[in-house]
């Protein structure tokens, strides 16, 4: 697939705050996920050769997504999708 990042700052990001046990120790390291705008410009996705092992993908629409993820992700994700 021929893509095109658009822009060189992220469109918007997500943040997991770190979870912290009992004794107040951190139990998981927070993390943040910063999304960049993309285009495609040829081709489709092809996962034959990738190095995470997936075998499947999909296209979603935001009303489809909204059933995929998780109410608080999906929050930071929506804003970032174009209303049409």
């Amino acid at each position: 697939m021929n893509t095109w990042i658009v822009g060189n700052a992220p469109v918007g990001h997500h943040v997991l705050k770190p979870y912290h046990d009992a004794e107040k120790k951190i139990a998981k390291a927070g993390e943040k996920t910063f999304f960049m705008k993309a285009r495609i410009m040829a081709g489709q996705a092809d996962l034959k050769a990738n190095a995470f092992g997936l075998k499947d993908f999909k296209w979603l629409t935001r009303e489809e997504l909204a059933k995929h993820l998780g109410p608080k992700y999906f929050s930071s994700v929506s804003k970032m999708l174009a209303d049409r």
